[in-house]
């Protein structure tokens, strides 16, 4: 077969894949068909000794097409999202070189405004993907960036969409709890409690100005307990305060506070039974009766 060459925009395509991922798999890459190809239409085959689909302005004898194995053997990154910045960039208009991709039994081609199609040809096209270039003189000598080595920086989106999904998940739920309950920033440059750090309310606090998340949320799980016991038996007081206004004759009223119910109690205007059930109610039988005890001393 007469020498051939390829298309100068598709070496470029070749390079890009090459820088993009150096360590790739090249067991299916290809230019020039087969004899299988020879034996059709092909955009494999040379364009001036071969069938091809169609014909350029130039008597170069050249190849239209390339195939890209499509184990990257980088991490991050697929076939499937190479193709997809190719052809989204030929929708958009930002590049016009290629006339199709097939890939993983789908086609893209600019007859269709670049839409994905099914393809039913004999190779599936599952173990690399497909490039074909347009025969226009223009196209074929653009040798410009096809847009892979600019998608391979992360996006600040692309970051946040990926922690994202990240922290959703058990292990990054988990990583993320152990990292909060265990965080204790100490203190800055100036011995001063940083900003999100908890000050430490313990005498050490000179050494040890701060305290880990997680042994704060306890000291408050246990006040938050202590805080209910307290506050039930404040209840349980107002109740009895209660229980007293409403049984003790004379010098209770129907408002009285505390202090003013125990100043009645001592103020001797109560019988002693008065005052011994008015004991019992706010005290209980324990408390009234070694407060009786106190008294009859």
């Amino acid at each position: 077969m007469a020498s051939w060459i390829l298309v100068p925009c598709l070496v470029s395509l070749r390079n890009e894949f090459n820088r993009l991922a150096p360590g790739r798999d090249k067991a299916s890459d290809g230019s020039i068909g087969d004899t299988s190809h020879s034996a059709s239409s092909s955009d494999h085959n040379p364009d001036e000794t071969g069938r091809t689909p169609y014909e350029d302005s130039d008597h170069k004898n050249e190849v239209h097409a390339i195939d890209v194995d499509d184990d990257l053997r980088k991490p991050g990154w697929t076939m499937t999202k190479c193709v997809e910045i190719i052809v989204t960039r030929h929708r958009e208009g930002r590049d016009n070189r290629l006339q199709n991709v097939i890939y993983n039994r789908r086609i893209w081609s600019r007859s269709w405004g670049w839409t994905a199609r099914r393809y039913t040809g004999a190779s599936a096209h599952t173990e690399h993907a497909h490039f074909s270039a347009r025969y226009t003189t223009a196209q074929e000598r653009d040798t410009r960036a096809w847009g892979l080595l600019e998608a391979d920086d992360v996006t600040k989106s692309e970051f946040t969409a990926w922690m994202t999904e990240w922290a959703r998940s058990a292990a990054g739920r988990e990583a993320l709890a152990r990292a909060v309950l265990a965080y204790d920033p100490g203190k800055d440059a100036h011995g001063k409690v940083p900003a999100g750090g908890i000050a430490n309310p313990g005498a050490d606090a000179a050494g040890n100005p701060t305290v880990g998340a997680a042994w704060a949320l306890n000291r408050a799980i246990v006040a938050s307990i202590l805080g209910y016991q307290i506050r039930d038996r404040i209840d349980e007081l107002q109740a009895a305060v209660d229980a007293l206004a409403k049984t003790a004759p004379g010098p209770v009223s129907p408002q009285v506070s505390a202090r003013t119910a125990l100043d009645a109690i001592g103020s001797g205007g109560m019988t002693p039974e008065q005052t011994a059930a008015a004991l019992r109610a706010a005290l209980g039988e324990d408390g009234a009766a070694s407060v009786g005890r106190l008294l009859t001393k």
